[in-house]
């Protein structure tokens, strides 16, 4: 196998396992409040979209974290690693705090997302919770993200999936009432996620510290909060994490204002919304898994001044997403009806939902693309024309198509209403895909 591929899948495979293990904590969460019913469903949809629209930013500055090491690797400043640490952790905690206070805000105006009475009822003390667990689960991000940069990638990965089996544990004692416990129902959900983000946090800061892959141990990182302050890492984790954070912002945005309009149209189109998006962000981790390992390799190459590692990085990275892309569509087209069944008894929520992910298995492609071209276009430091690209793919080009087929007859019934949310997405995955791939190569043949 080719050593550039041999790199990127030694990293990327542990990470893409932990991703799983992340998004997998939301299919099951789903999948078991789903059988709850259709509202329970809608509402589990609608404040997850809400809680990641405000995570999103912090959560992608954190990604910043790793590309910082690897460029310091690739130019041998290994001295710096626990003030880099440090100002990451404060950097994140200050994050955490102000997306906390935006959440308990949105709780309060929940009215303004216009859903049905029901759904907001039941949606407000869930977001409540949610908002409990931000914290946690930004810390451990912050760690992850750290160790990742080192390569040591298997740590996060263990870490994850032992918390997802403590979350879907606790989901079903305290979602269906168990050992003792009442019957929670979609609160259950919100308890388990928070007993299970702080477990991450702990386990993974604890990872970070302890291990010896990672060149930063407990006492070093608890002395660099009393070190002179002439070297610190601000305001680079500002330029290269605050445009990053802006890039998952604005995609991730897109993603939630879908989820509302759906739930302008209804309970069920909200529900069948649900389970389709729920599906296609387990196939995203896939192609984002790769897009975290390319970036770290092209982060280390370029940190070296190594241009020919950046463009060979490049292309199996690319190449490997394509693939993997391919796969998942294949999946969507042949399975569609079964994979909707499996979060739903309501007919008509398993038919929209199995057309939805037809054109899930459409925009895989575009999806697969542009995850790993914005990791790579962040492992040679280039991500602020990247935000404003990704910006006008999704709001100048892919919400207004969305908005404007699911509301107005243009005389296919295939692209109304839900579905014509989801013809915009793809509009603007595809447009996002296409430009950040040209950038990276076009940037490289002008160095």
């Amino acid at each position: 196998m080719n050593q550039y591929l041999k790199d990127i899948i030694k990293i990327s495979w542990p990470i893409i396992i932990g991703q799983l293990g992340m998004i997998l904590t939301g299919f099951f969460d789903t999948l078991m409040v789903g059988k709850l019913g259709t509202a329970e469903l809608a509402s589990a949809g609608v404040s997850n979209s809400i809680f990641f629209f405000i995570a999103i930013f912090p959560l992608g500055v954190t990604m910043a974290y790793a590309t910082i090491i690897s460029i310091l690797q690739g130019k041998n400043k290994t001295t710096s690693y626990s003030l880099l640490a440090r100002d990451s952790f404060l950097i994140t905690m200050l994050l955490a705090i102000i997306g906390s206070i935006c959440i308990y805000f949105i709780i309060d105006f929940f009215y303004l997302f216009q859903q049905t009475d029901e759904v907001t009822l039941l949606s407000k003390p869930y977001l409540k919770l949610l908002m409990w667990s931000l914290s946690p689960m930004l810390v451990f991000f912050f760690a992850k993200n750290v160790t990742d940069g080192f390569s040591y990638t298997l740590g996060g990965m263990t870490i994850t999936l032992t918390a997802l089996g403590i979350n879907v544990f606790l989901n079903w004692v305290l979602i269906f009432g168990h050992f003792g416990f009442d019957a929670y129902g979609l609160n259950g959900a919100g308890y388990a996620t928070i007993i299970s983000r702080i477990f991450l946090a702990v386990a993974m800061v604890l990872t970070m510290l302890f291990s010896s892959k990672v060149p930063i141990d407990f006492g070093s990182f608890l002395r660099s909060f009393s070190a002179s302050y002439r070297i610190t890492f601000f305001k680079r984790i500002i330029i290269l994490g605050f445009p990053t954070g802006l890039q998952y912002f604005f995609e991730i945005a897109a993603f939630a204002a879908a989820a509302i309009m759906a739930g302008w149209l209804g309970a069920k189109e909200l529900a069948a919304h649900n389970l389709a998006i729920t599906l296609a962000s387990l196939t995203y981790m896939f192609a984002s898994g790769v897009s975290a390992g390319a970036s770290i390799c092209v982060a280390k190459a370029h940190g070296n001044s190594n241009n020919r590692d950046v463009i060979e990085y490049g292309k199996k990275g690319h190449y490997i997403g394509f693939i993997t892309m391919i796969l998942f569509a294949l999946i969507f087209l042949l399975f569609n009806k079964n994979l909707a069944a499996l979060f739903s008894e309501d007919p008509e929520v398993i038919y929209i939902g199995s057309q939805l992910l037809i054109l899930a298995a459409i925009f895989q492609l575009g999806d697969g693309i542009q995850a790993v071209s914005v990791g790579l276009l962040r492992g040679i430091s280039d991500v602020n024309i990247p935000g404003i690209l990704v910006f006008v793919a999704y709001w100048i080009f892919a919400m207004p198509a969305g908005y404007f087929l699911a509301n107005y007859n243009i005389g296919t019934p295939y692209i109304q209403g839900v579905n014509g949310i989801w013809v915009g997405l793809s509009i603007g995955l595809t447009i996002s895909a296409v430009v950040l791939t040209y950038r990276f190569y076009y940037l490289l043949r002008t160095q």
